[in-house]
């Protein structure tokens, strides 16, 4: 496998995390991603990524007392998750293939938002809510479920596809 290959699929896991971060842990997650509210400040990355940040550091130190540690590691957050942002054509891309994909299936959208807003993470917690949620949509709950697990990769996916009009498909696996 070349390492463009792999850098193309990195890049593409990389976004779904992107993504995925800002759905479950900005309050305007997609409004950022639709280009309503300005992308996230470096101090607002830093706390999404401590959000779901894995417990590997558990009982490990993490601030000096000067703070410098805390510090370096809000630029380096911010770099990571502004680098994909670059590497995927930056925010107004991102923003306008959001909106394309909002216009292209609306009800898509208010699925994955309403499972966010209501349900969240865990559906077998708040079953009563995807229930009511079901109904509302005229869907089966593991339809839902799905569609929310679907999305970052499914809009991830069209964000590297290139412009109609281009010829770059250096984003493109293959």
């Amino acid at each position: 496998m070349s390492s463009h290959r792999c850098s193309v699929w990195r890049l593409r896991n990389e976004l779904i995390d992107i993504l995925e971060l800002l759905i479950e842990c900005h309050p305007q997650g997609f409004d950022v991603l639709l280009g309503e509210v300005p992308p996230p400040a470096p101090a607002e990355i830093h706390a999404m990524m401590n959000a779901r940040r894995s417990h590997e550091d558990a009982g490990v130190r993490t601030v000096s007392p000067t703070g410098t540690v805390e510090a370096e590691r809000i630029v380096w957050d911010a770099e990571k998750f502004d680098a994909v942002v670059r590497k995927a054509r930056g925010w107004a891309h991102i923003t306008r293939v959001c909106r394309e994909h909002r216009e292209h299936d609306p009800r898509l959208w208010a699925v994955v938002m309403d499972h966010q807003r209501f349900v969240g993470a865990s559906s077998t917690r708040h079953a009563s809510r995807l229930g009511y949620m079901a109904s509302r949509y005229g869907l089966a709950p593991n339809t839902i479920t799905r569609y929310r697990r679907e999305f970052p990769e499914e809009l991830a996916n069209a964000i590297l596809i290139p412009p109609a009009d281009s010829d770059d498909w250096a984003l493109m696996p293959g």
